[in-house]
């Protein structure tokens, strides 16, 4: 599932939209603030996605972020990892990664 990048609507609520142009992910998010996002690697046979947020409201300096899932007897268990600067903005980011992972 991590690795169908364009269906991002379908995990995150808070995202109403996205569009895939290559490999740069735009989503408008409920309040209609738009983010961009880098597909970075994309690896299905893995269930493995990084990706970096390229441009959006939040002043980030830094960001890149993976995504793994990872066969876990009859589930499965996500790892995620997201490392941004400054490191404010994780209280931003942690609602939506909660959510995220709660719909995986």
């Amino acid at each position: 599932m991590v690795s169908d990048t364009g269906n991002v609507p379908a995990l995150v609520s808070l995202i109403t939209e996205c569009r895939l142009e290559g490999n740069i992910r735009h989503c408008t998010m409920a309040d209609g603030s738009k983010i961009s996002e880098k597909n970075i690697s994309v690896d299905p046979s893995h269930k493995r996605l990084a990706y970096t947020i390229t441009g959006g409201p939040l002043p980030i300096e830094f960001h890149c972020s993976t995504m793994q899932v990872f066969k876990n007897g009859d589930d499965a268990r996500l790892e995620w990892s997201v490392d941004i600067l400054p490191d404010e903005l994780a209280t931003h980011l942690e609602p939506m990664m909660d959510m995220v992972a709660d719909n995986i």
